[in-house]
């Protein structure tokens, strides 16, 4: 009987051994990009072991990866079954469950893992959203408080709360969590390195900016000169990549350079935090109901202002952008990087201008709260951005590259069109789909205003009209790249 019982203890030993193999084989293969092959081994190890709550997890990161949700659900729900104190697989079915816009089954998922783990701060902190986007905005911001309390390492409930005032109109009170969220997850102090394409891949233009950045900060004695090795392993992975930009836009690192890069690249190496200023930032000598008037004038809503901001919100605002590492965003084609408020574009001289300009002119913007704010540089005779239109009531776009830079002071800055967007086009078609767009300004015999670059020039417009960046030539240099900010008021009628 002894004999027996071993022999039997030995099978079964083995056949978990034998899932864990298949186990690690399907990770292997799912980082390879074979998700669907991934997610057959995890099928068939939840076919001999429902409860194997390994294969659970990794199957439900195969359906976060691929968009085929259903058949992880179900096998979540027979995991759940098999292990019903374990709180990680009713967390990930919440996951999946948001992601398929299931908000009441996913908020039971997650209040369910929350019973069995009250201190599952993740959990906390996704129940927190899908409270928010049903409605229910106080219980959402308690959520993300308490998650970032009980794990003040993650990101996500700072960014949560963040958001959470940003949405409110409130920028003022997102400055600081927005901060705290991106140093959470792009701080030098963050170990193992971030993980994605944001981190992993890079492209010509993206290198050339952080090698000119770097060299800026430690020109002035804002980084240490051991940065310089750092400038150097930039260079090397834009000398060894040339191929493979000439050939396509973004490119993943080799792993020798990636691990040479890693523990820098697209993360927060300097930040400037820009205060916001005893007096106005923006210019109180303008003459304000003149502006309004023209803006009224030029129907459906147009103006251009000079000497938006005071000179010394200006300088302050062109430091922030000089000296802080947050152009984290390159997926664009034509070489311009950009800077998100939710990404570390932030800071409390932003907030005050943000809230300034509403109260300056106020037949413009009609109490609309900021919604969205965002940064791009641009290299120095590359084009800018398509037409397009976005999704607010009020733009303004302003500019802080010093006139000298611009080689061509008649052009450089943007071109907006006197036709707004058809209310019943949806934010993809008015956004980018840039050839129905430019059959629709023909067709409509739409005019194009062409509003010359200026620093510290703005241009504030109806934000359902179609615009775009001018043509550009900019003197090379770091300091010569053209900067434009944006801020977005409202939401968009119809």
């Amino acid at each position: 009987m002894k004999a027996e019982v071993g022999s039997r203890k030995s099978k079964v030993e083995q056949a978990g051994q034998g899932a864990d193999q298949r186990l690690e084989r399907a990770q292997a293969v799912l980082e390879s990009g074979g998700v669907h092959a991934a997610a057959e081994i995890c099928a068939e190890i939840l076919r001999e072991d429902a409860g194997n709550v390994g294969a659970l997890h990794l199957l439900a990161e195969t359906a976060f990866r691929g968009g085929h949700h259903g058949p992880a659900i179900e096998r979540l729900r027979a995991g759940i079954a098999a292990n019903p104190l374990e709180a990680s697989l009713p967390y990930k079915l919440g996951c999946l469950l948001e992601e398929e816009g299931r908000l009441d089954e996913a908020r039971a998922a997650y209040q369910e893992a929350l019973s069995l783990d009250p201190g599952f701060a993740k959990a906390r902190n996704n129940l927190g959203g899908v409270l928010q986007l049903t409605g229910h905005l106080e219980q959402a911001l308690l959520c993300f408080e308490e998650a970032r309390r009980l794990e003040p390492r993650l990101w996500e409930p700072h960014y949560n709360i963040g958001n959470f005032h940003k949405l409110a109109g409130q920028l003022d009170q997102a400055v600081r969590p927005y901060q705290e969220a991106m140093r959470r997850k792009r701080g030098l102090d963050v170990a193992p390195p971030p993980a994605g394409p944001a981190f992993s891949t890079t492209c010509r233009s993206k290198l050339l900016h952080d090698i000119e950045q770097l060299g800026y900060l430690i020109e002035r004695g804002m980084l240490a000169p051991a940065y310089r090795a750092v400038m150097a392993g930039y260079g090397e992975a834009l000398r060894v990549m040339s191929g493979a930009f000439e050939d396509r836009y973004l490119a993943e690192f080799p792993p020798d350079l990636l691990a040479r890069v890693a523990p820098t690249y697209n993360r927060l190496v300097n930040f400037y935090d820009a205060p916001d200023l005893p007096g106005p930032a923006v210019n109180p000598a303008l003459d304000r109901a003149r502006i309004e008037a023209d803006y009224v004038r030029n129907a459906p809503g147009l103006v251009h202002v000079d000497d938006l901001l005071t000179p010394r919100a200006l300088q302050e605002l062109r430091r922030f952008c000089l000296e802080s590492t947050v152009w984290f965003d390159f997926n664009y084609s034509h070489g311009y990087l950009g800077a998100y408020v939710e990404e570390g574009f932030v800071c409390p001289l932003l907030a005050q201008i943000a809230r300034e300009l509403p109260r300056s002119f106020p037949a413009i913007f009609g109490g609309n709260p900021i919604t969205h704010l965002w940064a791009y540089k641009y290299e120095s005779s590359l084009p800018g951005i398509n037409v397009h239109a976005d999704f607010a009531a009020v733009n303004v776009n302003f500019w802080l590259t010093p006139d000298a830079a611009n080689r061509s002071p008649g052009t450089g800055g943007l071109v907006v069109w006197d036709k707004e967007a058809p209310a019943d086009w949806d934010f993809e078609t008015y956004n980018k789909d840039a050839g129905r767009i430019e059959r629709f300004l023909e067709q409509t015999g739409a005019n194009a205003v062409n509003v010359p670059y200026r620093q510290n020039r703005a241009v504030i417009f109806n934000s359902d009209l179609f615009h775009k960046t001018d043509v550009l030539d900019f003197r090379p240099g770091y300091e010569n790249r053209r900067i434009n900010v944006t801020m977005l008021y409202g939401k968009r009628a119809g």
